[in-house]
């Protein structure tokens, strides 16, 4: 299982990542990812629809006490957005692979494997 960041997922519903990617792989994702994707004031339509069909076939990874501890720490030792504090503490505290578009933002963080689909 994968852990998707919230870029990932906006990728494969507007085609810039294939779908087929990651067909026969279970996916997940933090649960501040569906609100950061679906909450997206310019999304389109079709958009909506195929992300909401991902969501749907996608493991929702819950904000557990472990998980607001590490987002914690991840965010007292280096500047990061919330959103990726959560995403990142996620995939640590499940020891999933993180696929991400925005390596940069994470690669800092110890022991977090990271892997970008687009390259």
């Amino acid at each position: 299982m994968i852990v998707l960041d919230t870029n990932i997922f906006i990728y494969l519903a507007n085609g810039t990542l294939d779908r087929r990617l990651v067909e026969k792989t279970d996916i997940a994702h933090a649960s501040i990812t569906k609100i950061e994707a679906l909450g997206f004031s310019s999304i389109l339509a079709n958009e909506l629809l195929l992300l909401d069909a991902l969501f749907g076939e996608s493991y929702c990874l819950d904000l557990t006490d472990s998980v607001v501890d590490r987002a914690i720490r991840l965010r007292q030792a280096r500047r990061m957005s919330l959103g990726d504090s959560i995403i990142a503490a996620t995939a640590l505290e499940n020891d999933l692979e993180l696929w991400t578009a925005n390596v940069d933002d994470f690669q800092q963080i110890e022991n977090l494997r990271l892997v970008n689909p687009l390259v």
